[in-house]
């Protein structure tokens, strides 16, 4: 492969990478409380996390244009949770997916070796 041909290929991948993004559905509500029942309620899409929070026992799910990765959070009175697959924000609890444990499992062990 050419010189020419090379740097278009790698022009073409960072162009591919840089302009695609990545679109996320989650559940949109307030005071949809634990135990969640999905049937009517709504869904948004957006590039970032699903949310899910819980404060003063009243719990609201929604859509962030932030990624705000798998995690949850608690302090005092309120407890959120962020998770990056679709529709994640239903659970009443918060779960990280097998595969993202096994690729964290891998990433650990080459690092300690």
């Amino acid at each position: 492969m050419n010189t020419t041909n090379t740097f278009l290929f790698g022009l073409l991948i960072l162009f591919v990478t840089v302009t695609s993004e990545q679109s996320i559905k989650c559940y949109d509500c307030l005071a949809c409380n634990d135990p969640f029942n999905n049937n009517g309620i709504a869904t948004k899409t957006c590039t970032g996390s699903c949310k899910k929070a819980k404060v003063n026992g009243v719990v609201i799910r929604s859509c962030s244009d932030v990624n705000g990765g798998d995690k949850c959070e608690e302090k005092d009175d309120i407890h959120a949770c962020s998770c990056t697959s679709d529709l994640c924000n239903s659970a009443s609890g918060f779960s990280v997916s097998f595969p993202v444990v096994c690729i964290s499992a891998i990433i650990l062990f080459l690092g300690v070796f």
